[in-house]
């Protein structure tokens, strides 16, 4: 995403007023020098989104890979409808979001560094490590954010109640998951795409006492992270549990249900088969995505009272 002429005229024209800069943030791309308070501010991850309603901001401009639906209902009820989308996360459109003369963009290490000087040109950028970091690196960016916004005391709070639920999560679960190997993947028509155990996923069913039944993987980032399996490769991992997020009806796995593969997993054979809503698990990687996660794991493991 370079910086075209088209970009470049309306980043001269918003005609946005000198920012007064609180301070210096560190992020993965750099330094970036933040105005006090930021009021408009655009947002091209759903986990940034998480941050912002946790302590009660509306971002201007949202990536919204151009389907609304995607944001939570949770996060709807905070922002409503007044933000504007600027396009999918992989590409969102330059040329709105220096439209929504934003004060603040908050950008993805995968998917914007060839566009962080463009960006950066914009608004004031930070960018943080979203889609290939893990849960523990998903709450620091939290309080990140809260620094970069101007709310560091409330996000501050925020993230200690967070912790708290997640503890309380954890301490349910633990016994019902001890040496059981988890696996989460998201399926579409074509594939299945299994979550490492350094991935987002993978680490918070670590963190909540499960097992993993990926071999660990030493590199991290997007391809070590979400892994393309074959029916022939899952056979060979075997968990104990699959819980599977599907983004297609009928998804990859659906067709598999009468391969002898899929009939031979333990998890078939033992009815710990799982499906989730792939959108709150896979991409949104936030407080309240890791809240209903830990929810979604105390009802199937029957630690909720139900039958698992």
């Amino acid at each position: 995403m370079k910086m075209t002429r088209r970009v470049l005229l309306s980043v001269l024209a918003v005609g946005i007023a000198t920012p007064v800069f609180a301070g210096e943030i560190s992020h993965e791309l750099g330094t970036t020098m933040v105005p006090e308070n930021p009021q408009r501010i655009v947002v091209l991850e759903f986990s940034y989104i998480d941050a912002l309603v946790s302590v009660g901001v509306v971002p201007v401009g949202i990536a919204d890979d151009n389907k609304p639906e995607r944001i939570m209902p949770v996060y709807g009820a905070v922002i409503g409808d007044t933000w504007t989308s600027v396009g999918t996360r992989k590409t969102p459109s330059l040329e709105v979001i220096a439209s929504l003369q934003p004060d603040l963009i908050l950008a993805d290490k995968t998917r914007h560094t060839d566009a962080y000087a463009t960006l950066s040109q914009i608004a004031p950028t930070v960018v943080m490590d979203s889609l290939s970091g893990d849960y523990t690196a998903s709450v620091e960016q939290m309080l990140l954010i809260g620094e970069a916004i101007g709310k560091a005391d409330a996000m501050n709070a925020r993230v200690a109640d967070h912790r708290a639920k997640m503890a309380d999560y954890a301490e349910k679960i633990r016994p019902y998951a001890q040496n059981v190997r988890a696996q989460f993947g998201v399926a579409n028509g074509e594939a299945l795409f299994l979550h490492a155990p350094s991935s987002y996923n993978g680490s918070l069913l670590a963190r909540l006492g499960f097992s993993p039944a990926m071999t660990p993987n030493e590199g991290k980032g997007y391809e070590s992270n979400y892994v393309t399996t074959t029916l022939e490769q899952l056979s060979e991992i075997n968990p104990d549990v699959l819980i599977i997020g599907e983004y297609a009806d009928p998804s990859v796995t659906d067709n598999w249900e009468n391969d002898a593969l899929w009939n031979a997993l333990k998890a078939v054979k033992d009815a710990r088969v799982y499906n989730v809503e792939a959108n709150t698990w896979s991409r949104l990687r936030g407080m309240v995505a890791a809240e209903q996660t830990a929810q979604d794991l105390l009802t199937i493991v029957g630690a909720d009272g139900s039958d698992s």
